[in-house]
């Protein structure tokens, strides 16, 4: 398996990193494939659901360890009876206390999942270590006391552990497999008919984390499916007016310096009484790319309804790249559209606002762009009746 890639520089994109973290080999905190769309949140809730039920997992995971050292008390030397416990049961309560003083799961969640991983490998060594240990030394009658204790903590620890997949197979795999080596070689049939019965246990562990974990990759991916299509536009698959305003307010809210447009499509109630809806529904899905191809860098790209559009860019570098966009959607929106052999033929009309000249709250950007759409409006209208001799001015 591929090793750790070196640590991405400080300069390199929030979303890239995260996509570096979740693809990196075995570290990855997934055990299947998982849609890229879903990974950051799938991500944060594993680690909420791990931070939520590891007080327990450590409870149990202590508890088995000082039964299991109570089983073989004087079976073994004071060191090999005492350290073992004593590492698993200091770990558990490391974990918790960090648990305690760590409440922000969304930071960091990749990395919480990775220590998970490497912990629970961690500790299942050790157990699994001692585990072969306490079956060799202690009396032939009571050698099977320490498999037994392992495999139920192994399992129960798995359990705990469904909502990180990674760590619970790698804790069964790293505690079970020492001792299962140990008594498949036993000279004992029913020692060995034990250890089969371990493995089988263990894969049928390991068999239902990653089913609980496909579950949960499905359930993600049909939630965000229905809130990209509750989001989207369903003509154009441009956002919709129900996720452009949460967009234009919480760019606002950062308070980052915006310009909003607003785009009235010239002569398409023309087309749609001359060619019908379907011509009309056509030439909307056309605008629409061009929008795309145009404006790549605005924050959000929507249709509000109708013929009408709204774009969204963060000018605080400057708005030269947003002015420009919209000059060059005048052009590329007056050019002809290609329907059923022959063409359609629109305009545009735009108006815009900035934050924070033309205000701070979206109300107001929203009421300063419309109103110069109208006014960029009736000049073209004007224009083309012949009654202005000046270009029309934009918004």
């Amino acid at each position: 398996m591929s090793s750790a890639a070196p640590a991405a520089p400080a300069n390199r994109p929030p979303a890239r990193r995260w996509r570096r973290a979740l693809d990196n080999g075995w570290t990855a905190p997934f055990t299947t494939p998982v849609p890229v769309a879903i990974r950051r949140r799938l991500a944060v809730e594993q680690a909420e659901r791990l931070n939520a039920g590891l007080p327990l997992l450590c409870l149990v995971i202590a508890a088995n360890a000082l039964a299991m050292a109570m089983a073989v008390l004087g079976d073994l030397p004071w060191w090999q009876q005492a350290v073992p416990p004593a590492l698993i049961i200091t770990t558990c309560l490391i974990a918790v206390a960090r648990l305690r003083a760590r409440r922000h799961t969304r930071r960091n969640p990749v990395r919480q999942l990775r220590t998970a991983a490497r912990i629970a490998t961690a500790l299942g060594l050790v157990a699994g270590l001692w585990c072969v240990n306490a079956f060799v030394e202690t009396e032939r009658y009571y050698c099977m006391v320490a498999p037994v204790f392992l495999g139920i903590g192994s399992l129960v620890a798995a359990t705990c552990l469904l909502a990180a997949p990674r760590a619970a197979l790698a804790g069964m795999i790293a505690a079970v497999t020492p001792i299962a080596a140990r008594m498949a070689a036993f000279d004992n049939l029913g020692v060995r008919a034990m250890a089969v019965m371990l493995v089988l246990l263990t894969a049928m562990q390991g068999a239902v984390v990653l089913g609980k974990f496909r579950e949960t990759v499905g359930l993600l991916v049909s939630r965000h499916e229905l809130t990209r299509v509750a989001a989207s536009d369903a003509l154009t698959t441009l956002a919709n007016r129900r996720a452009f305003m949460p967009a234009l307010e919480g760019a606002l809210a950062r308070g980052r310096p915006v310009l909003l447009a607003l785009l009235d499509l010239d002569g398409f109630k023309q087309v749609n009484d001359r060619h019908g809806h379907q011509a009309g529904d056509a030439l909307l899905v056309e605008v629409a790319g061009r929008i795309r191809t145009l404006a790549p860098r605005a924050l959000s790209l929507a249709r509000l309804g109708g013929d009408e559009f709204a774009l969204l860019f963060d000018i605080a570098s400057g708005e030269d790249g947003a002015r420009a966009a919209l000059e060059s959607l005048y052009a590329a929106i007056s050019l002809p559209f290609a329907w059923q052999g022959g063409v359609l033929m629109v305009g545009a009309s735009i108006g815009s606002a900035r934050s924070p000249a033309d205000g701070s709250g979206a109300a107001e950007l929203l009421l300063q762009a419309d109103t110069r759409l109208y006014a960029d409006k009736a000049r073209r209208q004007r224009s083309a009746l012949g009654l202005l001799a000046t270009p029309a001015r934009r918004g």
